[in-house]
């Protein structure tokens, strides 16, 4: 670390809420697992789904604006060390963008739709559709990309490439 920032204490605040913020999604990581017992227990599929949803909302969503103020707050303090036009800076503003364009335009309509489905499924019986296993593969495979992605961009953070 520069020498000019590791007496900067708004420079390390920042810095831990950003680090925080990261390790706030990390219950996501989890959610492949939850899916891969929907099938198995139906009955209770209703309430999990419910529970997912509220990390989303309460905890991700928190998560990700935290994370992005800070990002750029350690930007703002971090003096002439770090430039907006760094890689790692611009891959960050690109994955949050992404990652907010995610949880908001394809994870929280599927979540919802997904515990409609089991919620109507579970109505009318203890077994599990075609509709609810096909949805919640969907949503398995782009959670799981979501999180190669924010395996990478931990990555590109910690290692900063092209510095």
């Amino acid at each position: 670390m520069p020498v000019a920032m590791i007496g900067d204490s708004g420079y390390k605040i920042a810095l831990f809420f950003h680090i925080f913020a990261v390790v706030a999604l990390g219950p996501t990581f989890a959610y492949g697992i939850l899916f891969s017992v929907l099938p198995k227990y139906p009955r209770s599929a209703p309430a999990l789904l419910e529970g997912m949803r509220r990390i989303d909302r309460y905890m991700v969503n928190t998560a990700m604006v935290v994370l992005l103020i800070a990002g750029i707050i350690l930007l703002a303090t971090s003096g002439s060390v770090w430039s907006g036009s760094d890689f790692f800076v611009v891959w960050g503003f690109i994955a949050i963008i992404g990652l907010f364009g995610l949880q908001h335009g394809f994870f929280a309509p599927q979540m919802r739709k997904l515990q409609g489905i089991a919620e109507r499924d579970l109505a009318a019986g203890d077994t599990v559709g075609a509709e609810l296993d096909a949805t919640s593969r969907l949503i398995a495979r782009v959670g799981g990309a979501t999180g190669l992605l924010i395996v990478v961009t931990i990555f590109i953070m910690v290692y900063k490439p092209f510095m």
